[in-house]
């Protein structure tokens, strides 16, 4: 197990070919917090540079802001 108990937020793309989609899934898992979310891209590389990756990344990280500031 990963001892980490803050808030995670994980976005990946599944035609990623540097890391493959199932290393995220395995990450989830090995993390201790209950507070794991796993967002993937369907035709997301690496990069997870395209205009809706990127809005998909602002809204998450807005987000998770929110939830933190309370």
């Amino acid at each position: 197990p990963i001892p980490l108990t803050c808030p995670v937020r994980i976005l990946q793309g599944m035609k990623d070919p540097d890391v493959p989609w199932q290393h995220a899934m395995r990450l989830v898992d090995a993390l201790d917090s209950t507070d794991v979310t796993i967002n993937l891209s369907k035709s997301g590389d690496h990069r997870l540079s395209t205009p809706q990756d990127i809005a998909r990344l602002t809204q998450t990280l807005d987000t998770l802001l929110e939830e933190v500031e309370g």
